[in-house]
Parts: C-alpha cells; structure tokens; sequence
C-alpha cells in the first residue's frame, strides 16, 4: 500500500499538538470547574466520576498525542510502522475526548475538549481516505465500530455511577463487562484499518455481543425504571447491528483473507 507520507506527517504534526498541548492546556483549565460544578449541582456521585474519569480520559489523550509525534517521526522517515501507530494515536484520542464534552455541557459549561475531538475526527476521514488509502466500506465501518467503542466505554462510566448512586446489583454486574467490550471494539478498530484479518472480526463479534449481553438488561431496567428511552440502549443496539453486518456477505468483504476463503468452500 503506498502511503502518503507527507501528508501522513503534516497530521500527525497537527495531532500531538492537540493530544500534548491540548489535552494538558485543557485539563488543568477545566478539570477543577467542571468537578465544583458537579458539587453545586448535588451530585457528589458525578463528582467522583469527574474527579478520576476525566483525568484517565486525559492520559489518552496525551498519550495520543505522544503516539501522533512518534508517527510524525515515522511519516517523515518513510518507515512503514507510522502507519500503524497514527491510527492508534487517532483512534485513542476519539475516546480520549469525546465523553468529557457531555459533562461539562450537561452543567452549563463549555464542551472544551471538543477543541480536540472535532479537529481529531477531520484528521481521522483524511488519514484513511489520503494517507493510508483505505476504502469507502472501511471507512464508514470504523467510524461506527469507533462509535461502539466509545458509547461501550460510557456505559460502563454510567454503570459506575448508579453503582455509588443506587448499588443494585445488576449494575454491579456488568460494569466492568462495558469497558471489556470497549476494549475489544477499540481492538477492532484499529486493526480492521491496519491489517484486517479473520481473528480481527472474531473480536468485533465478541465484543459487540458482550456489549450486548451486558448493554441490554441496562436498558431494560432504567427504562422500566424511569419511563423512557434508555441512553443505556445505543451501545448494544449498535453492537448488535454491527454483529449483524459481519456475519452477512457484504461484512465478510471487509477481511480479504475471510472473503477467499468463503469462497474457496465447495457447495
């Protein structure tokens, strides 16, 4: 695959600063605010998520960018392994910042880590459209896998507060399946762009039915709860879909390796 290196290099340059800088710049502003606005709105629960989820999504987004300066220095050296590590470093700095924009909107401050997360969501479309060169279908895959990914990781955040705020134990239960099966999408991810592979879309199955299996009964029982649509739903439902597309033709389509060998079976 000839990749543009160049072009590899300019974003990757544009990427650690906003995963160092930005992300260092930000946290130190925002982090205290955003905790003394949880307080002054009587949720203590909230608080706690802000005082040690935040600062955890901030080391993504820092090592983020430490990762886009060593694909920088990759891109630039022509090496073949830039390419592995920018889409690491892209795909970790969408997580690093998308869910602390929700909290500080939610309490009437600004959503600044989108500063990071919308220039990081541009560079991910030009990176694999015009340095790596991937396809429309891996494209368009990923940005949903890499929505499962997100979404898996904020169920288990909103797990771990009803946990402090109610303790039932279906919460118990499957906090920590969420994060697991974040973990798995954000594997898939990765790899789906890198060097997709059979084992690839074995751990996007499995990871997108353990979010289901742990996303569901969630979304059940806060909307029998509270009388309305769950948040804890899109996870799963999306796992679920994307499950579905893999299993089918068109999802095999993805995996080269997969797609031969389906078609070398005799009927």
């Amino acid at each position: 695959m000839k990749q543009n290196y160049k072009l590899g290099f300019v974003l990757a340059l544009i990427g650690a600063l906003l995963g160092i800088v930005g992300s260092f710049l930000i946290f130190t502003r925002w982090y205290e605010p955003m905790m003394a606005a949880e307080i002054a709105a009587g949720r203590p629960d909230e608080e706690t998520i802000v005082k040690f989820i935040i600062p955890a999504l901030s080391d993504f987004g820092i090592i983020a960018g430490v990762l886009w300066a060593v694909a920088a220095y990759g891109f630039l050296s022509k090496a073949r392994w830039a390419w592995p590590v920018a889409v690491t470093a892209n795909v970790l700095a969408l997580q690093g910042s998308f869910f602390p924009m929700i909290p500080a909107a939610s309490r009437g401050l600004p959503p600044v880590f989108g500063i990071i997360f919308a220039p990081s969501l541009v560079i991910y479309v030009l990176l694999l459209l015009f340095v790596g060169r991937v396809s429309w279908k891996v494209l368009v895959f990923s940005l949903f896998s890499g929505i499962a990914f997100v979404l898996s990781f904020m169920n288990g955040v909103a797990s771990t507060d009803r946990i402090m705020v109610i303790g039932t134990p279906l919460y118990v239960a499957v906090q920590r399946l969420n994060w697991i099966a974040s973990i798995g999408w954000g594997v898939f991810t990765i790899w789906l762009i890198v060097k997709p592979a059979e084992w690839v879309r074995v751990v996007g199955l499995s990871a997108g039915l353990l979010e289901a299996v742990a996303g569901l009964p969630l979304g059940a029982a806060t909307t029998l709860t509270f009388g309305h649509f769950s948040m804890f739903f899109p996870a799963p439902i999306l796992s679920l879909i994307l499950i579905a597309v893999l299993m089918l033709p068109w999802g095999r389509e993805l995996f080269p390796a997969e797609a031969g060998a389906q078609e070398g079976v005799a009927p």
